[in-house]
């Protein structure tokens, strides 16, 4: 594909962009002065591919219990992805259970998304453009070299502008809770090819809730919440709330309903842990509430028949046992990002 010195530097006034193809001038659908350089041009933070994983023992020897990943889970496989190895990488495009997704996460606003086909169900390989829209980590795909939004979920600039990927759910977690909810999940490996200090986080204190940097503008900060607090969103049918970790205590599972969607919330602050599921089961909506308050994992009960339900959202004990309920397809993030691409979310308050 030819391309021209200039790029999206005109369109965009961004010199990290300029050995970007033609096709990534057309139209942008969001403002372009709200895109900046972050610094690292184009794949100056290298995406990895189909990375080499290793068992959960042979993870033990490097991750910390207490160390954070990104856990997925698809077609009866797990993974967990190391917040270390994507500090630096943002972005590993692989395939887990038979399905190809994309896995990127964004150290400026803590946000960890899982991107499954493109809506014409084609799959996308994606690198790290150097750019930030809202604070916020810009892919661009290998193909047409558009520009997609992470916390967006949508291409904004170039041939694929307006498409959205399919988001997948997401488990952010500490090691030690990952594995233990998921016994024989592989993990990627340290050796990616490159030479980096995965133990280092390269941000100094920026994800501390005390540091109120943001290092690049933004569009509005919502001060309900302190910037760097990180909460799990659930969004659907226009619709979007924050579940803020530190205002749920030491445990909690919570009833709620998000745009007319029944949701389960349940939050474990030990394992750094908050996940969303939908409470349907057929046609029935389902309560719950948690049936003992010490140990990881625990179980909680619904109300309606008494079955015992795990964190992966399976009923192991009772008339329900072996059914499923679904997870929500979302993410957590710090609130001052959240917020930005909610504008106007609701807050859940305990």
């Amino acid at each position: 594909m030819k391309k021209r010195t200039h790029g999206v530097v005109f369109a965009l006034g961004l010199a990290a962009w300029a050995a970007a193809p033609a096709g990534a001038q057309e139209e942008c659908i969001v403002p372009t002065s709200q895109i900046f350089s972050g610094g690292p041009g184009k794949d100056g933070i290298p995406s990895l591919r189909r990375p080499l994983t290793v068992s959960a023992s042979e993870a033990d020897l490097f991750l910390p219990p207490d160390s954070l990943v990104l856990g997925v889970s698809r077609g009866g496989e797990s993974r967990a992805y190391p917040h270390g190895i994507l500090w630096w990488h943002e972005i590993v495009n692989d395939e887990l259970g038979g399905e190809r997704l994309t896995v990127s996460y964004c150290p400026l606003t803590g946000s960890g998304t899982v991107y499954g086909p493109v809506e014409d169900g084609r799959s996308l390989i994606f690198g790290v453009s150097g750019l930030l829209f809202e604070n916020n980590l810009v892919l661009y795909d290998r193909i047409g070299e558009s520009l997609w939004s992470q916390m967006r979920v949508q291409a904004i600039c170039g041939p694929r502008a307006g498409s959205r990927p399919s988001l997948l759910p997401v488990v952010q977690s500490t090691w030690r809770a990952w594995r233990s909810l998921h016994p024989d999940t592989t993990v990627v490996s340290l050796d990616t090819g490159y030479r980096r200090n995965y133990d280092l986080y390269p941000y100094g204190t920026y994800d501390q809730v005390f540091d109120e940097k943001v290092l690049y503008p933004v569009s509005v900060l919502d001060p309900r919440l302190r910037k760097k607090e990180l909460v799990l969103g659930v969004e659907h049918e226009g619709v979007s709330r924050a579940y803020p970790y530190r205002r749920l205590g030491e445990r909690a599972v919570i009833n709620d309903d998000v745009g007319g969607r029944p949701v389960l919330v349940v939050y474990d602050r030990e394992a750094q842990m908050a996940v969303a599921f939908d409470r349907r089961v057929g046609e029935r909506h389902l309560s719950f509430e948690a049936t003992n308050t010490r140990g990881f994992p625990f179980l909680f009960r619904d109300r309606e028949t008494g079955s015992a339900w795990d964190l992966t959202g399976l009923a192991v004990r009772g008339v329900l046992a072996g059914t499923r309920i679904e997870p929500v397809a979302t993410y957590s993030a710090m609130w001052f990002a959240w917020a930005v691409f909610h504008q106007g979310t609701e807050i859940y308050w305990p």
